[in-house]
């Protein structure tokens, strides 16, 4: 990472807000928990000189034991770049919503939910995006089984028929 008044900007925050700093391929990572991200978010996009005000992306990850939100941002005035990845507890999937931020963010909310089951609070349509409505499960998540359907009809058969 060249620009080291940015990396000090990214490393106050992270103290402000419980966070860990660390770089991968000169790309700084901001780690904080789900209860911090909109404040993380909302700071890094006004950070004077270096504002990080473009989300490239947001995406979910099972990492086994927790879930990870994770959102790519960039500079529209000049070249940083900085990842933030917030922890969200795998048996309370539950994250704010970053819509009102970045209101670009809602089709990607809506698949880390459909695929996740992360739930965004105060999105504006939190439903499914790929999957249909009465589809059961995440099919990203790291538990999920994968089965043919003939034996999840014959499974499904036996379960009716008791």
């Amino acid at each position: 990472m060249e620009n080291k008044v940015f990396r000090q900007l990214v490393e106050e925050l992270a103290s402000k807000v419980n966070g860990e700093v660390e770089e991968s391929f000169g790309v700084l990572i901001l780690k904080v928990k789900a209860s911090f991200i909109i404040e993380t978010l909302t700071a890094v996009k006004k950070f004077s000189n270096f504002p990080c005000d473009f989300l490239h992306d947001l995406g979910g990850l099972d990492l086994g034991d927790h879930f990870e939100v994770v959102y790519q941002l960039s500079s529209l005035r000049g070249s940083q770049l900085l990842r933030v990845k917030a922890m969200v507890d795998r048996e309370n999937p539950v994250i704010d919503s970053v819509t009102t931020i970045w209101p670009g963010a809602n089709f990607l909310e809506r698949e880390a939910y459909d695929m996740f089951g992360i739930i965004f609070n105060g999105h504006p349509n939190l439903k499914r995006i790929y999957m249909w409505d009465d589809f059961e499960g995440y099919p990203l998540r790291k538990d999920y089984v994968t089965e043919p359907i003939e034996i999840r009809n014959i499974v499904r058969q036996r379960t009716e028929g008791e």
